[in-house]
């Protein structure tokens, strides 16, 4: 009877999850490689904490706030979440992979149930896969 309704409300979750990821973002003004990343820019503490916000709006209820693939919405997904903490795995992404997987879903990584997130672009882009990547350096805590 649990498990049912835990299924119940992840289904429901991701639906409402699924219906926020489609509600246009404000443009950005950074240029653009071919993916819609941004070109590459210093990462700072202000980008950082930029990303952080984003990452807690978008990742934080699959992956946790630590991202370590432990949100609340993690224990009924099958494969589990990626743990962006897992810095042998995160060094074998290049930042355009992790734009890409942000932007496209998690299918491309096999990762099927990570929802695409075409919204998130320019310097919003930038910064998220810049915190993304700090979970696993420690230069974002």
């Amino acid at each position: 009877m649990i498990r049912k309704i835990l299924v119940a409300a992840a289904a429901l979750w991701a639906t409402a999850f699924a219906v926020s990821c489609s509600s246009p973002a404000a443009e950005s003004t950074a240029p653009a490689t071919k993916t819609g990343a941004p070109a590459a820019a210093p990462v700072t503490p202000a980008m950082l904490e930029k990303g952080r916000g984003i990452y807690k709006t978008y990742c934080a209820p699959c992956h946790g706030e630590s991202g370590r693939g432990d949100g609340p919405g993690a224990g009924v997904m099958k494969p589990p979440p990626r743990d962006h903490t897992d810095r042998t795995y995160m060094s074998k992404l290049t930042d355009d992979d992790l734009a890409k997987v942000i932007q496209m879903g998690g299918a491309i990584k096999g990762k099927p149930l990570m929802p695409g997130n075409p919204q998130i672009k320019g310097s919003e882009l930038a910064a998220l896969v810049a915190f993304t990547r700090s979970l696993s350096t420690g230069s974002g805590k």
